[in-house]
């Protein structure tokens, strides 16, 4: 039996152990503690962050609700899921930013594919969970980051979620508009860059981006919480999400670091933009084949500047232009204009056969030419020691400076005589014949031929003419996305449901004298050669038999006219079996004017040529 002297010592034992307790509660059970081995803990902690309240059928069809959010203390940072009753009883009481206890709470690993946070479980509230207010004692911190430099985000494994702290480069004015599901939406683009040299795009929504333009002026110091960066177009792009945090001008000690990296060097260095495209340097002859729009690295020798040129948008805006010509190795060039200070900076860089590397450069058909822009994520570096710089240089110093040079761009000349400058001229037999040589290195022809037939059907089934494709525009640049939608109206490259429109894909049978071939025909092209713009096309078979009166006007373009189709060839594989994929990627009336004096000149060569060796064999009779 128990000693009478020892009772006094066990009841302050037991004093203590219950002070203990009760001071353990209110201090809260450290969340970098928790595990499966703890089942009863009570947490004190801030809401960090709060997502919204969704609805989902359970596996056994019942209709519930979740929502979930993140919580901090001192020790460390944890998600936790509010389901069924749960959610719909703490949904409303749990604000972001305030300090609550939270308790019978179950505990799992935590699934990567949603939880943002480093912690190794999760907090699951699905029955008898239990949360209350609890005083702010300002001990636990508004928000804890966990920062990346960029430099890892561009080997992280697609897609994921990030902590960024860096400057804010660039930015765009915020842009108002609706998605398919009829939701009113807000979007900011800025581009954030760090002391690696790295700099991406990234997307702020709603009230964060309706902040005033003066708030991103002056390359001010951003940290932000929860940015989801996917890939898009080849490089990497961010967004931040719903629940995430954008902090100004932080004192944190990463803050610091990157604050003082831009005093010193970062506002004169040039950078890496992970949202490009990450494809290496293309020649121009490549680039003369590729489908525009697009974007590219390039490597050349500035074989021509312009003075710099002000002038005001019409939004108002002061802008500063420079264009310039570069040419490289595969004796092709192309204009490239140039914005603001870098198109300030001295002629003098741009003299005496100047190499440059121009990362970032938006290419687009104009005059029938084509013609490249420098994005503003984009970057201009001279004399690069790279082995495409090293390829130019020697090309240039070996002949090339005085080499005759094919232009890809167009100044003032148009029309017919632009496109025949982009593509070999032939005939639809010379295209065939050709186009079985092809290898992977694409090849351009120019032919004059006439529409014969649109396959409408095939194996007696019909063939879908067009497609329905978001109309959003690309992150980073003012170009639309154009790529498929689903039937859901969802864009896989976009994630989302927004704008979108018809665009035409048909297969046409062009004609000459010499041949016929089956050319796929995208949208720019067919609606020349139909003479029908596609939302047009979409209306007229929305009609009661529309699909019939569609084919009726599709049949009436038969022969028509004389048209100048440019033809893209190159060696493709498909299911393991290569073949030459040949398209249609221009098609437009021909300059009767031009095409008549392009065959005088053919005319006169063949009568020279003739001439020549009728001379050449009365000499040798003689």
């Amino acid at each position: 039996s128990e000693s009478p002297h020892r009772r006094p010592l066990f009841r302050r034992l037991a004093k203590r152990l219950a002070m203990s307790a009760i001071a353990s509660a209110a201090a809260g059970f450290p969340i970098s503690e928790i595990s499966s081995y703890h089942s009863k803990w009570v947490l004190r902690a801030r809401v960090t962050a709060k997502g919204q309240l969704r609805s989902f059928n359970s596996r056994n069809g019942q209709a519930m609700q979740v929502f979930d959010c993140s919580l901090l203390d001192e020790s460390g940072e944890i998600r936790a899921s509010f389901f069924g009753d749960m959610a719909n009883k703490y949904h409303g009481m749990v604000e972001q930013g305030k300090v609550f206890t939270f308790s019978r709470g179950g505990c799992k690993i935590a699934n990567r594919q949603y939880n943002r946070t480093n912690h190794r479980y999760e907090l699951v509230f699905d029955r008898d969970g239990l949360v209350e207010p609890a005083t702010d004692d300002g001990n636990i911190a508004a928000v804890k980051f966990n920062f990346v430099d960029l430099r890892v985000v561009q080997s992280k494994t697609m897609p994921c979620s990030v902590d960024l702290c860096g400057i804010i480069v660039a930015f765009k004015p915020f842009v108002e508009f609706t998605s398919k599901d009829g939701k009113a939406l807000v979007k900011r683009e800025i581009t954030v860059a760090d002391d690696t040299t790295t700099s991406m795009d990234i997307a702020i929504w709603g009230d964060r981006a309706k902040m005033e333009d003066k708030d991103f002026e002056g390359s001010p110091l951003v940290c932000l919480k929860g940015v989801t960066v996917k890939e898009f177009k080849g490089g990497r792009t961010g967004s931040l999400e719903q629940a995430g945090s954008i902090v100004f001008d932080s004192t944190l000690p990463d803050a610091e670091r990157v604050r003082q990296w831009w005093k010193a060097s970062g506002g004169q260095a040039s950078f890496t933009s992970l949202s490009l495209s990450q494809e290496g340097v293309t020649d121009l002859l490549a680039l003369q084949a590729k489908p525009l729009p697009c974007t590219a690295e390039l490597c050349g020798v500035v074989v021509s500047s312009k003075a710099p040129f002000s002038f005001t948008s019409q939004a108002g805006k002061a802008l500063v232009k420079r264009e310039i010509v570069i040419a490289d190795h595969s004796g092709l060039s192309m204009q490239v204009t140039l914005w603001g200070e870098r198109a300030e900076q001295a002629d003098t860089l741009f003299e005496g056969g100047a190499v440059v590397l121009l990362r970032g450069v938006l290419v687009k058909e104009w005059n029938g030419g084509r013609s490249g822009s420098l994005l503003e994520a984009g970057s201009l570096i001279f004399s690069p020691a790279t082995p495409e710089a090293e390829k130019v240089k020697l090309w240039w110093s070996t002949g090339g400076s005085s080499q005759s040079l094919t232009a890809l761009s167009q100044e003032g000349a148009g029309g017919a005589a632009a496109r025949l400058a982009a593509g070999r001229a032939c005939s639809v037999a010379e295209m065939r014949s050709a186009a079985e040589l092809v290898t992977a290195q694409p090849e351009v022809f120019s032919v004059i031929s006439r529409l014969s037939t649109v396959q409408t059907k095939k194996q007696g089934e019909t063939q879908p003419l067009m497609y329905m494709a978001c109309q959003e525009p690309r992150a980073g640049t003012s170009l639309l996305c154009n790529k498929r939608v689903g039937e859901d109206g969802v864009c896989p490259a976009c994630q989302r449901a927004g704008k979108a429109a018809p665009r035409l894909n048909i297969r046409c049978r062009f004609a000459d004298f010499t041949d016929g071939a089956w050319l796929t025909t995208f949208h720019e092209a067919a609606q020349s050669v139909l003479g029908l713009a596609a939302e047009q096309a979409k209306e007229i078979e929305s009609r009661e038999d529309g699909r019939e009166a569609l084919e009726a006007a599709i049949r009436r373009r038969y022969f028509h006219q004389p048209l100048q189709v440019s033809v893209r060839a190159k060696l493709d594989t498909y299911n393991g079996e290569q073949r030459a994929n040949i398209t249609c990627f221009d098609a437009r009336p021909v300059n009767c004017g031009q095409h008549g004096r392009t065959m005088l000149k053919s005319i006169r060569e063949m009568l020279e040529q003739q001439a020549a060796a009728a001379a050449t064999l009365a000499m040798s009779a003689a």
